[in-house]
């Protein structure tokens, strides 16, 4: 279990807080009124989840991440929902839960609630600028949200677009050559040991 792909999952369940909202942005008195439907609907999920320490930070990681807190980051979160920083650091590194499960009943429920004819998938990369050199994937490379080439990070996306609703399927850490060939170095980052750069010849996308 990786803190990418929990990321991942995480920015997949936020999506669906545009129909909340008729689509606007959700403000602090939003998240106070609706407090309750949040906590409602995140139980949707609570079987991904080993231990109810999990289930309850899901709800803090979540409410902050829709909150006004200008920078996203755990320990701006933490803060922000009167939570110790290294307990929401430890929900996204070393608490067990299954990313995965949560994955695909986000995909579940998209597929039996938002089902339209004329909905399509979108492929795409996003990048994240970083300053240092241990986040896993992190090289000088070309950053699309910014126009040019810098030290970042890349994901591969899948969203999902129909009239009215959109939203994050998944995503993919993309990992260059150089973290694929040093395994010491994608072990210090805890990332998977098990990796290939080669053509899928069975996909159909590449």
């Amino acid at each position: 279990m990786t803190w990418d792909r929990k990321m991942t999952t995480l920015r997949v369940i936020l999506t669906f807080h545009a129909e909340i909202t008729e689509g606007r942005p959700m403000s602090i008195h939003d998240i106070a009124k609706l407090g309750q439907m949040l906590a409602q609907f995140l139980k949707k999920f609570a079987d991904c989840f080993a231990r109810s320490a999990g289930r309850d930070l899901l709800l803090v990681y979540v409410r902050g991440l829709l909150s006004d807190v200008q920078r996203k980051n755990a320990e701006a979160i933490a803060l922000d929902q009167n939570v110790a920083p290294r307990t929401l650091q430890r929900f996204l590194e070393s608490i067990v839960w299954d990313e995965q499960m949560l994955r695909d009943r986000c995909q579940q429920l998209i597929a039996a609630e938002h089902t339209c004819a004329e909905a399509i998938g979108c492929i795409d990369e996003t990048g994240t600028a970083k300053s240092g050199r241990e986040t896993a994937g992190v090289k000088r490379q070309y950053n699309g949200n910014r126009g040019k080439i810098e030290n970042c990070i890349n994901h591969v996306a899948l969203a999902y677009s129909a009239p009215g609703f959109d939203c994050l399927l998944d995503a993919q850490l993309y990992l260059p050559r150089e973290w694929i060939d040093d395994s010491v170095r994608r072990k210090k980052t805890t990332f998977r040991m098990r990796l290939s750069s080669r053509r899928n010849h069975k996909s159909l996308w590449t």
